[in-house]
This record gives structure tokens, sequence and C-alpha cells, in this order.
């Protein structure tokens, strides 16, 4: 216990060195993101959540040895696309650019881990289904869903931490009780390298004048982890969860990828075209603040990882849990695609209420 006490304190420590020390550093390089277009944000914020984030994590696993072999992988990967995000926050990558780079380390992954997604479960009541080498186009496929998943969906303060906090200590609990011990503490050590970047991101330190944002290196890292995570729990020969498991671990981002990608597939638009159509986005044209938006976010993910857990620990059939998560995401999708005659219902309800009370 006291070890894991002096392995955790340590990575909040260098995390939080970290955002010191390059906090100026953005500033002079320009490594920051001024408001513009979509971005309603005060000022310019730097950009360096990412790499604090993973330079807290990388300095950790060598102080402490890495204990599993894979950790050298993790961090050749977590380095490459925490770059790739530093480039992309400069540059403003092309798409075709970004995705044939996190397509590389996700082959990269998959040598390093030896682990692919091979077996999908008993997910029609027949048996698990084995995908031998076919699991290997389909794990590159989530690996770059779950990168753009939290890149997606890093729209308001919090949110891919918060939402990245809830799968991680999600999986810490499952690797845990499921006997993956050895691998339950890097889901932890990333949680304590998130607690000071959320504490500068919703101006609990500074108070505005050390605000600092995720960047697109951030939003990749942790996708990229929370994806390498679910393979080692699922996919390893001491798997602690099944694979339909791992869809309520990451519900709320994978959910809210797919709709949208979907919807803009429907009007003839890029599927990764920026537009202000995500979860957040309609919960603030609701009338809600971002930080209520981000308290709601978060208890709907934690609420479904809970579902996940519980359906993972009470042996519910696969089939039971694919088709229940299926149920979920028709309506999200059903939402988002009214949501605008849902938004003008709650408006006017809201509005008549107004009249009433001051006739």
């Amino acid at each position: 216990m006291r070890e894991h006490f002096v392995l955790f304190s340590t990575t909040f420590v260098l995390t939080l060195l970290a955002i010191f020390i390059l906090i100026p550093l953005a500033h002079k390089i320009g490594l920051v993101d001024k408001p513009h277009g979509r971005k309603q944000h005060v000022g310019s914020i730097p950009l360096i959540g990412g790499i604090s984030i993973f330079s807290g994590v990388a300095i950790t696993l060598v102080i402490f040895g890495l204990p599993q072999d894979n950790h050298w992988y993790y961090l050749l990967c977590g380095g490459s696309i925490v770059l790739l995000g530093v480039f992309d926050d400069f540059l403003d990558l092309s798409v075709k650019l970004r995705l044939c780079a996190q397509l590389v380390i996700g082959a990269v992954m998959i040598y390093g881990l030896q682990l692919y997604v091979g077996n999908l479960g008993d997910l029609i009541g027949l048996g698990d289904i084995k995908l031998g080498y076919l699991g290997i186009p389909l794990t590159l496929i989530a690996v770059i869903a779950a990168i753009n998943a939290f890149n997606m969906i890093d729209g308001i303060d919090g949110l891919a931490g918060m939402l990245s906090g809830v799968s991680f200590v999600s999986l810490t609990l499952m690797m845990g009780i499921g006997g993956q011990l050895e691998h339950a503490l890097l889901p932890m050590v990333l949680v304590f390298a998130l607690i000071p970047y959320l504490l500068f991101n919703l101006d609990l330190i500074g108070k505005g004048k050390g605000k600092i944002f995720m960047g697109d290196a951030g939003s990749m890292l942790i996708g990229l982890s929370v994806i390498w995570l679910l393979i080692i729990g699922s996919q390893s020969s001491t798997a602690s969860f099944r694979p339909v498991t791992a869809l309520w671990i990451i519900a709320v981002p994978l959910m809210d990828m797919v709709a949208i990608m979907i919807r803009r597939m429907r009007k003839g638009q890029s599927p990764f075209m920026a537009d202000r159509e995500h979860l957040h986005h309609i919960f603030l044209r609701l009338g809600l603040t971002s930080r209520q938006a981000l308290v709601l976010i978060t208890s709907l993910a934690s609420m479904l990882a809970t579902i996940g857990i519980v359906g993972e620990y009470l042996m519910v059939p696969d089939l039971v849990m694919l088709l229940l998560f299926l149920v979920m995401f028709s309506l999200y999708s059903l939402s988002l695609q009214y949501i605008w005659r849902i938004t003008r219902f709650i408006k006017r309800y809201k509005a008549k209420n107004r009249a009433k009370k001051h006739p």
C-alpha cells in the first residue's frame, strides 16, 4: 500500500512540475490555442496538457523500473502519438496524414503487446467468436476509433479528462478484481497524471492565469491508452473482462463519435469535419453552463461504465449486454437526430413557465 502511495504521488508531482515548466515555454514557442471560429475561450491557452500527462507517466514508469516489458512499447507508442498531436496542434495536419500515423502506431502497439482483438466473446450464444488474423485489421480500426473518439469529444473544459478518468478507474477495478494486478497499476498512474491537468484546466489552480488545454497530443494519448488497456484486459491470456464490457467502459465517447459521423455522412459531409453538434454542444444550447454539462456527461459515462461492470460480474450473457448497448446507442442516436425538436420543446416549456411566473 505504501509503495502504491509513493508511485501515485510521484506521478502527481512529476505531472505538476511538467505543467509549471511547460506553461511559460508554450507561450514562448507559440504552442497555444487562440480563440477563433468555433473556439470561444478567452486569451491564448497553452496546449501542454497532453505533454505534461505523458511526461509524468513516462518518468514514473522509468523510475519504478517498468514492471511490464510492454511498457517500453507503451512509451514508444505514447510518445509517438504525443509527438503527432504536438505537430497537429502547431500545423493542423490533414486528416489523411493523422490517420496514416495512427495506423502505424496501432501496428506497433499490436506488435508490442503481441495481442489483438481476436476473440469477440459469445455474442450470439453459440460460443466465442474467434477472428484469427482478421482481428488485426479490426484492432487497427479500434485503435483509430478510440483515439479519435476522445479527440472529438474534447470540446469543453475537463470533459476528455473526466471521461478518460471514468474509463481508467473502471479498468483499474476490473483488472484488480479480475486478477490482472500487474496491469491495474497503469490506469491508476494515468488517473494521478490527469488530476494536475484537471486542476489547471478547470481553473481550480491559478484562476485563469494558469489555464491549460489538453491539445490533440493529450486527447489522442488518452484514446491510445484506453484502447491499449482494453485490449490487455479483454484479449490477453489472463483477461479480466469480456470484450463486450469494453464497449461500456468507453461508451459515451464511442457513441458520440459514431452518431456524429453517421449524421455527417448522411448530410454528404466528411465524417471528420469539425462542427458544434456533439453532446456537450447540445447541452450548452439547452442553457446549461459548461460545468453543468461536464457533470451531467461524466455522470452518464459513470452510469454506463457501472452497468458494464455489474453486467460483467453478474455474468449477464454477452448477447444481452450487446443488445442492451445497441439499445442505448439507438436511443442516443435518435436523440441527436431529433435534438432540434427536443431543444425547441424544452425552450418553449421554459418560456411558458417564465410567463406564468412573471405575467
